[in-house]
């Protein structure tokens, strides 16, 4: 399979995966607007983690459109045929043109461009597992608290009940005279 086929596959596959995730998140926020009595931490989590995923599908669309445009452009054949080896049987290369120079730098930039969008990616995804981790761990506190406060009341309760089970059969405790 040639290259260009893989790239446009991989590039095009990327795209439709950020506008299938954009997709799912617009919905997502639009269900949120329309839910009445969410608390607020609640709906500020859930609004923030669906704005968070729609800038990384964003960012993901722009990704598998550079991929996808370098090979559709014809970038990546001209940048193979300016670095294609030659054999010691071979003249020497001629000096690079200024237009040749110049293609190499816009190359260097756009895929750097590239690189730096996938770090961006990696840290949208990194942000959205603190939050996600930050706020199902203040959950977690809460249902833990209240679980502790129900066990001290039950212990509070089975207490009482032992010290009423002590005094005997019979016998309810003081008798005021």
């Amino acid at each position: 399979m040639s290259p260009l086929l893989i790239a446009l596959a991989f590039g095009l596959g990327i795209v439709a995966l950020g506008f299938a995730t954009g997709v799912a998140q617009v919905r997502g926020l639009r269900r949120l607007a329309a839910r009445t009595h969410v608390p607020s931490d609640e709906f500020r989590y859930l609004r923030n983690r669906h704005r968070r995923r729609l800038v990384t599908a964003a960012v993901l669309v722009v990704i598998g459109g550079m991929v996808a445009g370098a090979y559709l452009s014809g970038m990546e054949e001209f940048a193979e045929k300016l670095a294609e080896p030659r054999g010691p049987d071979d003249p020497p290369r001629p000096p690079m043109t200024d237009e040749q120079r110049n293609f190499v730098r816009g190359w260097g930039v756009y895929w750097t461009s590239v690189v730096c969008l996938v770090f961006v990616l990696v840290v949208l995804g990194f942000f959205d597992a603190v939050a996600t981790r930050l706020y199902w761990l203040g959950i977690y506190r809460e249902l833990r608290d209240e679980h502790k406060a129900k066990l001290r009341r039950d212990l509070a309760v089975h207490r009482r009940h032992q010290d009423q089970n002590r005094a005997g059969p019979g016998r309810l405790g003081p008798v005021d005279d």
